[in-house]
């Protein structure tokens, strides 16, 4: 299982709150006032899903925040010079989603630079935010991203625990999912690669619902900001949830 809560809470949590207290810090960011939902799209750019997700979003007038692969981003410039021209945040998610405490210190700086140069030779920009792969941090590599000027360990809720889209539950079992977790200022964990391709295709309608049930409760969407303080409503990420730019 590609996600697991469990050893998020373990691994990634435990170690990004003990960074925070030895005094690892942000770029301050406000969260909007309305009641703002996050949705994140890992793994990618696939040629597969991150077209189709990207149709969604724009017909819905919706932005996100994609954390990128390095190797899927080197390989899809095109995908890649997508998601930035439509006004979604680009994020770092390791180069080939290895498990960051399993890797020597050296390997671990190079799934991050490697992707950041791959996202920068495409965009003109550095990533500022990194999702680990699987949610597990290490101290070496949160400390490296302080260092560069980036926010690391950027997590999502999952307090309820219903099945990930990774899982392939159906559209349905995806939608509950997604709303068994809205809250406001929530980060919401989903796929537009890799896991997810095995999927039935009939599951991917489950985003444009999504949208329209969580719209219908009074949400609305923005995107991931790095944050000065730990944000426990998504397991301790350095990260808020705020209105788009422009938006």
């Amino acid at each position: 299982m590609k996600k697991n809560k469990f050893a998020v809470k373990a691994l990634a949590a435990a170690s990004l709150i003990a960074a925070l207290l030895a005094g690892g810090s942000a770029v301050a960011a406000q969260a909007a006032d309305e009641p703002l939902i996050g949705l994140t799209f890992d793994d990618g750019p696939s040629p597969q899903r991150t077209a189709f997700v990207l149709d969604v979003l724009k017909q819905k007038g919706v932005k996100a925040t994609f954390f990128l692969q390095g190797s899927n981003a080197q390989q899809y410039p095109d995908l890649v010079r997508r998601i930035k021209a439509e006004g979604h945040v680009i994020g770092n998610h390791s180069w080939d989603h290895a498990n960051f405490p399993e890797l020597s210190q050296s390997n671990q700086k190079q799934q991050i630079d490697r992707t950041n140069s791959a996202i920068s030779a495409v965009t003109g920009e550095k990533p500022t935010l990194m999702r680990f792969p699987f949610g597990n941090s290490t101290s070496y590599a949160l400390n490296y991203i302080k260092s560069i000027g980036m926010t690391g360990g950027i997590l999502w809720r999952w307090h309820i625990g219903q099945p990930g889209d990774f899982e392939c539950p159906g559209a349905a079992g995806v939608q509950r999912y997604v709303l068994s977790e809205a809250a406001p200022g929530a980060i919401i964990l989903l796929h537009d690669a890799e896991d997810v391709l095995a999927c039935p295709s009939s599951q991917w309608t489950y985003l444009a619902s999504s949208i329209d049930a969580l719209r219908a409760r009074g949400y609305e969407f923005g995107v991931v900001a790095p944050s000065a303080t730990a944000n426990p409503l998504n397991e301790g990420s350095p990260a808020v949830v705020v209105a788009p730019a422009g938006g």
